[in-house]
């Protein structure tokens, strides 16, 4: 059924304005899209996109519904923090550290009180300097007091830095986050005292998840996990059990992955749409491989599965076999510790696909 739902998401922009999917205050497909011109080909395009589809960050949303990265731009100390406490699902109930310049009941508010609680920030003279711009180590320093109990900060074979010495405050955290290859610096340099950009800052947030490797779930549950969905959202795609379907990607889904579900299934309802809908799925062959795992997160590979679909409706007909092979993006829900996916990938070029079948 993913792979189905990929294809007739191309189908959804020509045909129904996704901003109408979803009740008002909820995230739709439009969120998870980037329309900045130089996003697509920026360096960091993939952590980026990754980060996005995750609900670790959210880009800017202006009054037509666009949603703008602007990983170029700088980023400030509230709302690195901020992203920090999200990606790693931070709590406390304590008091936290009282800034003068923190206002109360403000977006950052929360975010700064944990992670102050936690000892991951100190400000500075009794003040935090919310609004100002980050630079590089600031950033490197809350990383490394972020992920010290679930990373493997061994601080040798870290890099040399010619602007960096043993006197800077941050040679320490630099050197921590150089040897877990977090932070690579540009050269011989580091720059230490640059305004970090949102990509860098998104970019070390990234590689730090990836290198928790002190909890790692088990092959097998992962992938008792994702058989169980697969096979249950297929056999309610066979029979058009749509609020089912809504119900089970409400229960294993998140971020993207939960949003174009939910999605597809109001569009596909027939008594909304008015479409004949019939598919059927061999799964029988079903193989899972764990390509990649951290404490938070995991990559898998679906293959074996062929799907045969038919759609009929005044606007366009489908009648088409294809494979169902693609990755699953997996996170761990930080409240309640299960297994949730967040994306998927599948392996057949979408456009090649719709060229040939419609």
């Amino acid at each position: 059924m993913k792979a189905v739902k990929i294809l007739l998401l191309v189908l959804l922009f020509v045909f129904i304005p996704l901003q109408s999917a979803f009740a008002a205050g909820t995230k739709t497909l439009d969120s998870y899209i980037p329309m900045d011109e130089v996003f697509y080909d920026h360096w960091a395009n993939e952590e980026m996109t990754d980060l996005i589809n995750a609900d670790i960050i959210d880009g800017y949303v202006d009054d037509e519904n666009n949603m703008y990265v602007k990983p170029n731009d700088s980023i400030t100390r509230a709302q690195f923090v901020k992203i920090i406490v999200s990606a790693l699902g931070l709590t406390s109930d304590g008091p936290g550290t009282t800034f003068s310049d923190v206002k109360q009941n403000h977006w950052y508010t929360d975010s700064i009180r944990i992670a102050s609680d936690l000892g991951i920030i100190s400000g500075n003279n009794g003040q935090f300097y919310p609004n100002n711009n980050i630079t590089r180590a600031e950033i490197t320093k809350i990383i490394v007091k972020s992920f010290e109990k679930t990373v493997d900060f061994q601080n040798t074979n870290s890099k040399a830095f010619t602007d960096v010495d043993s006197k800077n405050w941050a040679y320490e955290y630099i050197s921590k986050a150089s040897s877990a290859n977090i932070v690579n610096g540009n050269g011989s340099q580091f720059n230490p005292t640059k305004n970090a950009t949102r990509a860098e800052a998104m970019v070390m947030i990234h590689r730090a998840l990836q290198k928790e490797q002190s909890a790692l779930p088990n092959d097998a549950d992962l992938t008792a996990f994702l058989t169980d969905h697969i096979t249950r959202e297929n056999a309610l795609a066979e029979t058009n059990s749509f609020a089912e379907l809504a119900a089970l990607y409400n229960e294993h889904g998140t971020g993207y992955y939960l949003v174009e579900g939910l999605l597809t299934t109001e569009w596909l309802s027939p008594q909304e749409e008015g479409m004949e809908y019939t598919v059927q799925i061999d799964d029988e062959n079903l193989n899972l491989n764990v390509l990649q795992k951290s404490n938070r997160f995991a990559t898998v590979e679906a293959t074996g599965m062929i799907m045969s679909i038919v759609i009929k409706s005044p606007d366009f007909n489908m009648d088409a076999r294809e494979n169902m092979d693609g990755i699953y993006n997996l996170k761990k829900d930080p409240i309640s510790g299960e297994w949730k996916i967040y994306n998927y990938l599948p392996s057949f070029d979408e456009e090649e696909f719709l060229a040939e079948n419609l």
